[in-house]
């Protein structure tokens, strides 16, 4: 009896800690086949390649998040999230909980959180496409040079919903005297019935410490590494019209390659729309140029239940500047083993396609979240 007893009371002191929080297992899952042309070591032998990829659309991740009531409104929170390789089974090389790794205190007074989180600059990309998702959004973002996703040493701060606007201001600092540096960035979202309006920025100041602790991307030295100071500045706006979509935005990077170097302007414009055909399928085009260079991308996305989809997509790369579009994303590298790069049919990651050439995909996938 009395062993009965102290088992029910470690269970009770065990059970207790878990109980006080409200926890959430999470994740999304996007697998599919696509076919690709130009490519090779240079991506403009001629040659074509089937290829299967991970994250064409929707990123494939898992991750936990809680809350603990601290009373008078006041709650504590978690979130901590990490690739999840559908390819090859691995995550990322860039860190396990690379996406997110953070705690923090929410209110009335918005939301402050500490540690790894989202670039505002990538999320207000991303909210600027209609039903484009990593096909468009990413390849933005590895095009023009502002693909610093996910922020280290991170101090976030989001406001509550002031009649329509919320901003959010994000600081990370560098942690090492040896390379020094920061970044601050920050966004604006202002909703007003079917519009939003959408800017945000970021100013990288000082050399990336790949190596260790950093203030910006946490993607491997090999994709962005060389980049030291960096100005980034992301606007639009988004409209839902019954059963249409629509959204424009505008795109400015200025960025160096060493310290106190030239820098170099990339300008982009983007348009996107979709249209619910009905309940189960939505259509989607999108159209993204930098300096005579365009891609261009279209779906078709159909339901199967609430938490599964099907899609169907077609993205064409036409480099004539000196913008280098990719047109066809996935998330992991086949040969390598995650490297949050585009797809390359040589096994080689990297951020965009090539100049001067004209690439195509299309391809099929799934997707289902839990």
């Amino acid at each position: 009896m009395k062993k009965h007893l102290i088992a029910a009371a470690v269970a009770a002191a065990i059970a207790a800690p878990a109980m006080a929080q409200n926890v959430t297992l999470y994740g999304t899952l996007d697998a599919g086949v696509a076919s690709l042309s130009n490519v090779g070591a240079s991506n403009t032998t001629g040659k074509s390649a089937q290829v299967f990829t991970d994250g064409a659309m929707s990123s494939s991740v898992w991750g936990l998040r809680g809350s603990e009531d601290l009373g008078g409104g006041l709650r504590a929170t978690f979130n901590a999230e990490s690739d999840l390789s559908i390819n090859n089974g691995t995550t990322s090389a860039a860190g396990f909980w690379r996406r997110a790794a953070n705690i923090g205190l929410a209110g009335g007074f918005g939301a402050l959180e500490l540690g790894v989180k989202m670039n505002p600059v990538i999320a207000t990309n991303g909210a600027l496409m209609t039903t484009a998702g990593n096909n468009v959004s990413t390849m933005q973002s590895a095009a023009l040079g502002f693909s610093d996703f996910f922020t280290r040493n991170a101090i976030t701060y989001t406001s509550p919903n002031m009649s329509g606007l919320t901003v959010q201001v994000q600081h990370g600092m560098s942690n090492t005297s040896a390379a020094g540096g920061d970044m601050t960035a920050f966004s604006a979202l202002y909703a007003s019935g079917p519009v939003e309006i959408r800017v945000a920025g970021q100013e990288r100041n000082g050399p990336r410490n790949d190596s260790g602790a950093h203030y910006g991307s946490v993607q491997p030295a090999a994709a962005t590494g060389s980049t030291n100071d960096k100005s980034t500045y992301v606007a639009g706006v988004k409209a839902t019209l019954g059963a249409w979509q629509v959204a424009a935005a505008m795109y400015q990077n200025e960025y160096n390659t060493a310290v106190g170097g030239a820098k170099t302007k990339r300008e982009s414009t983007g348009l996107s729309a979709s249209y619910q055909l009905n309940s189960a399928t939505r259509l989607g085009v999108a159209r993204m140029e930098s300096e005579g260079s365009t891609l261009t991308h279209a779906q078709a996305r159909y339901v199967l239940s609430k938490r599964t989809q099907m899609y169907v997509a077609y993205g064409q790369a036409d480099n004539k500047g000196t913008t280098a579009y990719w047109p066809y994303a996935s998330n992991t590298n086949g040969f390598t083993g995650g490297t949050a790069a585009p797809i390359f049919a040589d096994g080689t990651p990297g951020g965009g396609g090539a100049l001067n050439a004209k690439q195509r995909g299309y391809g099929i996938g799934l997707i289902t979240s839990f």
